[in-house]
């Protein structure tokens, strides 16, 4: 590399001191830790501007609980699909996923049960199969046990989680997609949260997690749009136009 000085001089490498990296005494080498820092996947703006995410894929399993409908399921899917991870769908409205599966491929299997799910050793980005998540939209939650392990995200979409479910008292994050999901909030996680969601403008989400609340509108595509509703008639692609 022929590096120059702004006044057209070599720089004086010579000039620089020569240094030699060694490892860490026994000692010290307790101080330094390599801690994975808060990744997720992107779901919209909070009221303040700020991006949000939701957990996953992650170096330890992740439970994610949504209160609404079987589309949303879909959205995170696609998400966690755009961040390397293998999904399965277990849904009882297969038709519905024709748009994810066409953009995903061999990445996303689609089925009525968890029954063999993870189909491959979850392991992490860009090694073997990579991260495995499930989403699940079945009338009952999947295992808890499941989303035991590294490299698990195990996500379930309902409108009424049953009263006494496993996987909904550990889940990390619960999702609400609108203010009729209100007294379904106030039952999981208190009267506060039943009013956050309440309050929810249209076309906004609360997001609750390690004891925050958020309201966040989602960003979705064009494009994802298009995947996720399929069958329904673009805006300029109607009868007659071409």
């Amino acid at each position: 590399m022929n590096a120059k000085r702004s006044g057209g001089h070599d720089p004086e490498w010579e000039s620089l001191p020569a240094t030699v990296w060694r490892p860490a005494d026994a000692g010290d080498a307790s101080a330094l830790r390599l801690t994975p820092v808060a990744t997720g996947v992107h779901l919209g703006t909070g009221s303040a501007g700020q991006p949000v995410a939701l957990p996953g894929p992650a170096p330890d399993g992740v439970r994610v609980g949504v209160l609404g409908e079987s589309l949303f399921g879909r959205l995170f899917a696609l998400r966690l699909l755009g961040v390397g991870a293998r999904v399965t769908a277990a849904t009882r409205v297969p038709d519905q996923w024709r748009g994810v599966a066409l953009a995903a491929g061999d990445r996303l299997g689609v089925t009525d049960g968890v029954t063999r799910w993870p189909s491959h050793p979850p392991t992490g980005p860009s090694v073997g199969e990579g991260p495995q998540a499930l989403v699940c939209d079945l009338r009952r939650p999947p295992s808890a046990a499941l989303a035991d392990g590294p490299w698990r995200t195990v996500v379930h979409v309902t409108r009424n989680p049953p009263r006494r479910s496993t996987f909904w008292a550990r889940v990390r994050v619960v999702v609400a997609l609108d203010a009729q999901f209100a007294g379904e909030a106030a039952r999981l996680l208190g009267p506060p949260a039943g009013a956050v969601v309440e309050a929810l403008p249209p076309g906004q989400v609360a997001v609750f997690h390690d004891g925050v609340a958020e309201t966040v509108r989602p960003d979705i595509s064009p494009g994802e749009n298009a995947l996720l509703t399929p069958g329904r008639p673009r805006p300029g692609r109607g009868r007659g136009a071409e």
